[in-house]
């Protein structure tokens, strides 16, 4: 019985990759990025997780990190609206990150793909992801680290 991987294509795969370094560069220190295709979708969407959504609001978050990816440029392979920034508390990705077993990978471009029973049950056809790592209860600190980066990349 064949069996078929659903991923993104080059373009995504990089984009993502080089958005992820982007935030880390400007101090979001996402517990997890990666795309995802919801069940019944064709669309992808780019995921980053942050405590900052539940110390900050989810609209704090979202305006500074548009205000810094208009200076830094998004890259090609990615649209603003493509990105869903999540709680690390969210049902959906706080049981997936129980149920699966990501290594912690460093290095370029390493990624993990899921398109299984294993994400269906949680509504996603397909998951690819960069990263996703447990919450280390610094949300106070990683928002004023972020906040004073993108206010410095912005005042330049």
């Amino acid at each position: 019985m064949a069996f078929e991987v659903i991923t993104v294509d080059d373009l995504r795969r990089d984009a993502g990759y080089h958005l992820l370094q982007k935030t880390d560069a400007i101090g979001f220190n996402a517990l997890g990025a990666g795309w995802y295709r919801a069940a019944g979708s064709e669309r992808w969407r780019y995921f980053l997780i942050t405590p900052m959504i539940d110390s900050k609001g989810p609209k704090w978050v979202y305006e500074r990190l548009m205000d810094a990816l208009r200076v830094l440029e998004f890259p090609e392979g990615i649209k603003p609206l493509e990105i869903h920034l999540v709680s690390p508390r969210e049902s959906r990705f706080y049981n997936l990150k129980k149920r699966l077993q990501v290594p912690q990978m460093q290095g370029d471009k390493n990624l993990f793909h899921v398109s299984d029973h294993t994400v269906r049950d949680f509504g996603i056809d397909a998951i690819v992801i960069y990263r996703l790592r447990d919450d280390d209860k610094r949300a106070g600190d990683t928002a004023r680290t972020f906040d004073a980066k993108v206010r410095k990349l912005l005042a330049a």
